[in-house]
């Protein structure tokens, strides 16, 4: 996998060994503060997060003039030296906000960034699935036809679970993420008649979009799940259990988008001469970083800003349904076994 040897590369470098070691450690006393509510642990999760924060923003603006990598041990000791102090001095202007909307502008940021890979390992993991029926040439036509329905009618059957929950609890709130659903799933039925009549006319079949369209159902339902805890409980309230299975869901989602950025390294410095990769993959850490201690900050969110993010989250999954699944129905090519010559 590509995204494996861009983490190669990462882990190579001390630098991003010490961010995403300092991250890690981060996430660990904001998962046990979670079990083991304390204001010294809290306390410890700002400071330390906070100066993370400030190191990576420090080294984003650096990186837009010069490499990251050029830079010397002892500047990147002096640096993280004032993060602490700024730390000490700034963070309840950051974390304590009294604007919403200065939430919710990064949160949006790193869950659009976030979808996008995930959307890619759900589209990424249906095709190689199909691949791998599609090689087996005597029993491809029914073992095809089986993967498509059978997913399909999965994704029904929960689709209608998970409508008839949130009916049950008939708030403002969970009345428009019933309608981020719904349409969702129409979406879903759009591009599943476009396949059909591409079968028709080309006979080609995209038999693994059933497969897609459930993966991408269970990572909506993770993040709308994952904001209305945010929307309606503080930190002392946070289901430990749920905090552990967030822990290791963003963790490999964490990881896999640096691998992915540094995999395509090259790519990304052709295409964007303006920005270079350390550029992004720290722009990205910010955005992560600001979110996962923000979350340990009790806050009480109004319903009309609950509903704005709501509809940012629609648009962002809507979208990237239309993206990867159109552009999988035209581009993918089933990879067909090699035969061996004897």
């Amino acid at each position: 996998m590509k995204f494996i040897s861009g983490l190669k590369g990462v882990f190579k470098k001390p630098l991003y060994v010490f961010i995403i070691s300092a991250f890690t450690l981060t996430w660990i006393l904001i998962l046990i503060n979670s079990y083991y509510s304390s204001v010294i642990l809290g306390l410890s999760v700002l400071i330390f997060g906070g100066s993370l924060l400030y190191f990576a923003m420090i080294l984003f603006l650096i990186s837009f003039i010069k490499p990251i990598d050029q830079l010397k041990k002892s500047v990147i000791f002096i640096i993280y030296a004032i993060t602490i102090f700024l730390t000490f001095i700034l963070n309840r202007l950051v974390f304590f906000i009294t604007s919403e909307l200065f939430f919710i502008i990064p949160l949006t940021v790193n869950q659009f960034f976030t979808a996008f890979f995930a959307f890619k390992i759900c589209i990424d993991s249906s095709t190689k699935v199909d691949d791998y029926l599609y090689k087996k040439e005597k029993s491809r036509i029914l073992t095809r036809l089986l993967e498509f329905f059978i997913f399909f009618l999965l994704n029904l059957w929960f689709s209608i679970i998970i409508l008839r929950f949130f009916s049950n609890t008939p708030t403002l709130l969970f009345l428009v993420v019933i309608r981020i659903l719904q349409i969702l799933f129409w979406v879903n039925v759009s591009l599943t008649v476009i396949i059909i009549v591409r079968l028709i006319v080309t006979k080609k079949f995209s038999a693994y979009i059933s497969l897609f369209f459930l993966l991408t159902l269970f990572y909506a339902l993770y993040i709308l799940i994952d904001y209305l805890y945010g929307a309606y409980f503080s930190s002392a309230s946070v289901d430990p259990t749920y905090v552990l299975i967030s822990f290791f869901v963003d963790w490999f989602l964490f990881l896999y988008i640096l691998g992915t950025v540094y995999s395509r390294a090259g790519y990304i410095q052709t295409k964007l001469k303006f920005l270079k990769v350390d550029t992004i993959a720290l722009f990205l850490i910010i955005m992560k970083i600001y979110v996962q201690v923000s979350k340990i900050v009790p806050k009480i969110v109004a319903e009309e800003m609950q509903i704005l993010q709501a509809g940012g989250l629609f648009i962002i999954f809507v979208f990237f349904n239309l993206l990867f699944g159109i552009h999988s129905i035209l581009a993918h090519k089933q990879k067909k076994e090699k035969k061996t010559k004897k």
